[in-house]
């Protein structure tokens, strides 16, 4: 990173330059060091401005088809991708990007487990409605986070490097000569740990396996390229049917207003009799059962993921990340300055200045450590009555522990709701009333580590009802993704 501005680092990617000249650089490879699972990818139509026309398409330099195709369907190769920062509002860093190089003009959105974007070009031979073969392979190569890859097709050899699910930004490229292939393969070996290598068998390269690219993406999800104008039209559709919606509702409520009032009769008064005055009984409050307030865990367990991930993938010189810890109210984590003689705090606010997903963090007054706390405070509340006693639970754990060799820690404790306030106990002594006493509920906490991401574990935790995530943590620093650097807390209430 040797450009600067006055904030300090510029943590952006660059736009393409020449074929495969990113991931030869394993600096960029081992700045994504986290093993994930893949959730189902969606493309979805978002509002660009429209950048190009259909005059401007014919005047654009024409380089070489990056386009495979299989019988009558067409797949597009050859993308620059980046990864995305904003999931909610990707718009920004697409159109920053599309600016930064002429002539682009389509773009596919890939939201899994390692969201990123692609870009792409008429004038390769792209078209809006054609099939991104990049996430067709991150689709069926789903259980791989790391793997480097050529396919030999019609039209050359196709090589993809994916690494932590994320494709790298220049390595999605069509090549015409064999020998400019096997060079790109041959540089991707320099980094280290690649979980999958596909290579033509008759390059007798040992550790690799030969696929047949049809075979393998016929089935899998299609993402197709979109143009810039194409969610324009969908949000003005969306726009005028709410506003008819709108309109619809105001004018039944002004017919429904109207004949209500044409059809009420003259209001008598009646004559005021005192009333004896009668003193209410209010009946008295059931308290409040623990599980009937819960944080919906898988929302719970995909936030925490989400913004861990984004905090781990921005790298800060001179600054290391503390363990990153998640709980149903927020996630807190810090950083501590690990590079005494150039670490700045120039550098972390212009970090988190680029990335934009949390405030910046509060920096202590002798500027080597910064804290960051974020709340959750639009996760759904659920209810979830238990169905299982505290000896089934733990037969039910014991036998989870046992079939995937994991070590699961459990103890059984319990909790009082509806216990009398100081005020309350004092009141009722006063009064000669007994003081209320609480209502006890048993429950089996169970904690665990494990290298799997918080996604991963959503259908073990289905289930069991009535259960509650407490805490989740997450070490950033571990050296490799396959240690136990994810630690679970929870607890299951009794029936």
């Amino acid at each position: 990173m040797d450009d600067t501005n006055e904030k300090g680092q510029n943590f952006l990617f660059q736009p393409p330059t020449a074929p495969g000249s990113g991931a030869s650089d394993p600096a960029f490879a081992s700045s994504h060091t986290q093993e994930t699972m893949r959730p189902p990818v969606v493309t979805p139509a978002v509002e660009v401005e429209q950048e190009t026309s259909n005059e401007e398409d014919q005047n654009e330099p024409q380089m070489e088809r990056s386009v495979i195709k299989f019988g009558r369907q067409e797949y597009a190769v050859g993308l620059f991708w980046q990864p995305l920062q904003d999931v909610d509002d990707p718009i920004h860093e697409i159109r920053e990007t599309m600016e930064s190089d002429e002539g682009a003009n389509l773009y596919a959105i890939h939201y899994g487990r390692a969201p990123q974007y692609g870009i792409g070009k008429k004038s390769k031979g792209h078209q809006e409605g054609q099939i991104v073969a990049g996430i067709s392979v991150l689709d069926a190569l789903s259980d791989k986070s790391s793997f480097v890859a050529v396919f030999k097709v019609e039209e050359g050899w196709w090589f993809i490097a994916v690494r932590n699910d994320l494709i790298l930004p220049e390595e999605d490229v069509l090549y015409k000569n064999e020998n400019e292939a096997k060079d790109a393969f041959f540089s991707m070996m320099a980094v280290p740990d690649w979980g999958y290598k596909i290579a033509p068998d008759s390059w007798h390269i040992d550790g690799t396996e030969e696929m047949d690219l049809e075979e393998l993406i016929k089935n899998t999800f299609q993402a197709r390229l979109l143009s810039l104008s194409a969610a324009r039209g969908t949000k003005i559709l969306l726009a005028i049917a709410a506003l008819i919606l709108l309109l619809v509702a105001v004018i039944v409520y002004l017919v429904i207003f109207l004949l209500d009032k044409a059809t009420q009769t003259p209001t008598k008064i009646a004559p005021v009799i005192p009333q004896a005055t009668i003193k209410t009984v209010e009946p008295t409050r059931e308290e409040e059962k623990p599980w009937e307030k819960l944080v919906e865990v898988n929302p719970f367990l995909e936030r925490c993921w989400s913004y861990a991930y984004q905090m781990k993938s921005m790298q800060v010189p001179g600054w290391s990340l503390n363990q990153i810890t998640c709980t149903p109210q927020g996630i807190s984590t810090g950083w501590n300055k690990s590079w005494t003689p150039g670490g700045r705090i120039a550098w972390l606010t212009a970090a988190y200045d680029e990335y934009k997903f949390v405030e910046v963090p509060s920096i202590n007054e002798s500027g080597t450590s910064a804290t960051i706390s974020i709340k959750f405070d639009d996760l759904p509340i659920v209810a979830s009555t238990p169905t299982l006693s505290i000896a089934r639970i733990r037969r039910e754990l014991t036998d989870i522990s046992q079939a995937i060799n994991l070590p699961i820690a459990m103890s059984v404790q319990q909790i009082t709701v509806g216990t009398a306030t100081p005020e309350q106990q004092k009141a009722a002594q006063a009064a000669g009333q007994p003081v209320p006493a609480g209502k006890t509920y048993k429950y089996l906490t169970f904690s665990f580590s494990s290298s799997y991401d918080p996604p991963a574990w959503e259908s073990f935790f289905d289930k069991f009802a009535a259960l509650e995530l407490v805490k989740i943590e997450y070490n950033p620093q571990s050296s490799s993704a396959l240690s136990n650097n994810w630690k679970y807390e929870g607890r299951i209430y009794e029936k």
